[in-house]
């Protein structure tokens, strides 16, 4: 009796892909062009946005310091006018000579008087206290060509750049003078107010004001000298 020979069945060939059961599509799917260019054009709007930003951010930095350097060139100017001012028509020997209604010193008149005309202001000084109205003792301060100048000599007139058009172009200068009568004498304070642009930029101005009080009275009978004005 012939036993029956089990015949193997044969095995499935696999597949190109590996897999038993054939090569499916499992969902597969990719970034098309038109996406890849969307994506890129809103990086680049975000981009160019922070630039924007950022370059504000620096030129408002760059103002703030300009601003700063301008404040303070403008400030140390104005320190320079009131320290000069304080000594208007100054003398050592002034409670002596002008004990009197009269003024009988050389800082009181002439060269030595305090005198304002447009942007301009003169006085006399005394630095060496001996009384004298010397020829370099004769001091001011005017605008020009958008500098301030300080004079300083009487014969002839030596004028000398404070500031420099080209880092700080100033535009103004004005000069106001009070008085108050006190007894025989007047006491009296000088409001200077000045100020100044940017060279390059025409719209960024600043402006400050000072009020300075004189440290010599001077006789009240010399009031139109002195003041300008009968009371």
């Amino acid at each position: 009796m012939n036993c029956p020979v089990d015949r193997l069945s044969p095995l499935p060939r696999p597949h190109r892909c590996g897999h038993p059961q054939g090569c499916t599509r499992l969902g597969q799917k990719g970034e098309t062009l038109v996406g890849l260019l969307v994506g890129m054009g809103l990086g680049l709007v975000v981009l160019a946005a922070a630039s924007q930003m950022l370059a504000q951010q620096l030129q408002g930095h760059r103002w703030a310091l300009q601003d700063s350097h301008m404040h303070h060139d403008l400030r140390a100017a104005l320190d320079t006018m009131a320290q000069e001012l304080r000594q208007a028509q100054g003398t050592g020997q002034a409670w002596r000579m002008r004990s009197t209604k009269q003024c009988e010193d050389a800082f009181c008149g002439g060269a030595g008087a305090l005198v304002i005309q447009d942007q301009r202001i003169d006085f006399g000084r005394d630095r060496n206290q001996n009384g004298l109205l010397d020829n370099n003792e004769c001091t001011g301060f005017r605008l020009r060509d958008h500098e301030l100048q300080v004079r300083t000599a009487c014969v002839p007139e030596v004028w000398t750049d404070l500031t420099d058009a080209g880092s700080l172009k100033m535009v103004g200068l004005t000069w106001q003078l009070h008085c108050e009568l006190r007894g025989s004498r007047l006491a009296r304070w000088v409001t200077v107010q000045l100020s100044a642009e940017w060279p390059r930029d025409t719209s960024r101005q600043l402006r400050l004001s000072q009020t300075v009080a004189l440290r010599n009275d001077v006789p009240a009978s010399p009031w139109p000298t002195a003041c300008g004005a009968a009371p």
